[in-house]
Parts: structure tokens; sequence; C-alpha cells
């Protein structure tokens, strides 16, 4: 029984924090602003309800969390900081760029 309460709880706060996310997505379109930040709170709501629909006990609360403003900001950070320490400033680590100039010969016979 418990799990088709948070279930239906979750949905209506999936609905609610969608249809306010939506809206500010529009508003942020219409100003000519980019929507970045907005659209990444978009699918930890998205997550989030997918989580509450899972039966379980840590499921359920970390959709939860995703539906707090103030934790899905962080965990928003969190994720970002992640994935730029991992892959975001990756340099060519073989240095086997030779540099130079060169002719094309077929040019030069035209």
């Amino acid at each position: 029984m418990l799990i088709f309460i948070t279930a239906i709880v979750g949905v209506f706060f999936v609905r609610q924090q969608g249809i306010s996310t939506f809206q500010k997505l529009t508003s942020q379109l219409q100003n000519l602003e980019t929507p970045v930040q907005t659209m990444f709170e978009g699918l930890v709501i998205l997550i989030s309800g997918i989580l509450l629909i899972t039966p379980g006990f840590f499921t359920d609360a970390l959709g939860f969390l995703g539906l707090i403003p103030f934790t899905r900001i962080i965990f928003i950070k969190l994720v970002a900081s992640y994935i730029l320490s991992r892959y975001g400033k990756q340099s060519n680590q073989n240095n086997n760029t030779i540099e130079g100039e060169f002719i094309d010969i077929d040019e030069e016979e035209k």
C-alpha cells in the first residue's frame, strides 16, 4: 500500500514541478536566455519521477530529494563537476603533432 501512495504522491509532485520547470524554460527562451540549468532541472525531475514509481525505500528517498529545488541544484552541481573532472579537461597526451608546411603537387601541375 505504501508503494502506491509514494507513487501517487510522486506523480503529483513531478507533474507540479514539471509544469513549473516548463514555464521557466519557456520564459527563458522568450527572453533569449540560455536555459541550460533549467533543462538539467527538468532531467532531474524526470529521473526523480522514475525513481518514485520504482518500488523501494532508497529509490523513493532519492526521488523525493530530486524534487526539492535546493537538493536538485546540489545534485546537478555534483554531477557537472564529476563530468568536467573526468571528461572536460582532456588534452593531447601523446604530443604526436608534427607542425610543418606542405605543397599539393597535383595543384602545381595544373
